[in-house]
């Protein structure tokens, strides 16, 4: 058995290659957002505020009042949770649900990665959680700021937008919009909405209830059990804060911009599993289950790795990816506008048509590649005798070499402009 992804409209946008740039902040304090229709949700915030206070207190105390040696029972299950919450909300809620990274997603799925996995992340259903995360990428093809509900760009201040796109934000119901209802309907697969009516006892029989009998069964003491119990707890806020880096840090602070967000790339940040190192890269092509282009791409995602691993077991099927002209194309126009922004007007007028024609070229070497290889594909799926496909395999694979030669020849070419004009003085 299967279920076949969503894709709502806001998940097919493909940016429009435009620099993106903050926008204007909407509030000045946090406090203003009781102005526009925001009201507390007392559910969540008490949640969330209790359960780190707990954290914070009885954590200490489970340690110190635990069975001999059983601290490392404690700790290991408070990173195994973690680790396993925080990949099932990156690969299934984020990457298949949200995005529609896979054309087929089978029950095992999505009952190890949503009944269970993202359960024990704590951050609520599959179905509210990829409505919200569809709406936060709509912005980037509306523009309608004021929809996104984790932005880190609402306020003036730099501790204020980290706060409210961290954690505040779940504090709050939302004013309700036409965007969420559909974004929200569109998340109606049978596994989903099953996922939503078990999701209140799943997370109280898997979070507290669980660990709190194995840890008793384990030791036959109080200690114990609650020792595993605020393991449970520290296993579900680390994976909670794993998250929410996301949508704060790698939205605020990184090396690389990209096209049509505030989203950045950060490099070495592999906290996240994969969600952060080429978050503008996401942003700018969020369907790619890759969640980025390069090598460091496949050095920093583990949950690259996970979707492979799955694919490669059929338990997901038709990964979706970003073609090698796309990625070209994103690259291509960053670096135009990073060269753009730091160069004199004057000099940029000199250089412009030259860039803008070495961009053509090396794109149009990229598409040639791309239909040899469509070619390479489409031959292996004829019926022809053995000897005659060999011949044709032979020679269309001297044709992709030589087509690869001019792509990297004409990709290096533009690079080699860029760097010229840096040399030459001609960017400030």
């Amino acid at each position: 058995m299967h279920s076949r992804v969503q894709i709502t409209d806001a998940e097919e946008y493909l940016p429009s290659m435009q620099p993106a740039n903050d926008p204007q902040p909407l509030y000045n304090r946090i406090r203003d957002v009781f102005e526009h229709g925001f009201t507390i949700d007392w559910v969540t915030a008490s949640f969330i505020t209790i359960t780190h206070l707990v954290c914070l207190i009885g954590a200490p105390i489970a340690y110190y009042w635990a069975p001999d040696g059983f601290w490392q029972v404690m700790l290991a299950w408070t990173l195994i949770q973690a680790v396993v919450g925080s990949l099932s909300t990156t690969v299934y809620a984020h990457r298949l649900i949200s995005h529609g990274a896979a054309r087929v997603i089978t029950w095992p799925v999505h009952i190890a990665f949503g009944f269970i996995g993202h359960v024990f992340a704590m951050q609520g259903s599959i179905r509210r959680w990829a409505a919200m995360h569809v709406m936060h990428h709509g912005v980037d093809g509306s523009g309608k700021h004021e929809l996104d509900p984790y932005s880190a760009t609402w306020f003036p201040s730099a501790w204020r937008n980290f706060l409210w796109s961290h954690v505040l934000t779940y504090f709050f119901y939302h004013p309700d919009t036409k965007a969420a209802e559909s974004a929200y309907r569109a998340k109606s697969s049978t596994p989903l909405l099953w996922q939503e009516r078990l999701y209140v006892p799943l997370m109280i029989l898997l979070n507290f209830i669980l660990p709190t009998v194995v840890g008793f069964a384990l030791t036959g003491t109080a200690a114990g059990a609650f020792g595993l119990l605020m393991a449970s707890v520290g296993g579900f806020i680390l994976a909670q804060h794993n998250t929410w880096t996301v949508n704060s840090v790698t939205h605020m602070w990184g090396l690389k911009d990209g096209l049509i967000s505030s989203a950045k790339n950060n490099y070495i940040w592999l906290g996240p599993m994969g969600e952060g190192n080429h978050h503008a890269d996401h942003h700018d092509f969020p369907r790619d289950y890759r969640n980025g282009f390069g090598w460091t791409g496949w050095l920093l995602d583990p949950s690259r790795y996970v979707l492979l691993l799955l694919n490669a077991l059929g338990l997901v099927k038709g990964l979706a990816r970003a073609s090698k002209s796309r990625e070209a194309e994103i690259i291509a126009k960053r670096k135009l506008i990073e060269a753009q922004a730091r160069t004199h007007r004057s000099g940029w007028e000199k250089w412009e048509s030259r860039l803008e024609q070495l961009t053509a070229e090396w794109l149009e070497a990229t598409r040639q590649w791309e239909s040899f290889h469509r070619r390479k594909i489409q031959l292996k799926s004829m019926s022809l005798p053995t000897l005659e496909l060999n011949k044709k395999l032979a020679v269309l694979k001297a044709e992709i070499a030589v087509s690869k030669r001019a792509m990297l020849a004409r990709k290096q070419a533009f690079f080699d402009a860029l760097f010229e004009m840096t040399v030459m003085g001609r960017v400030a």
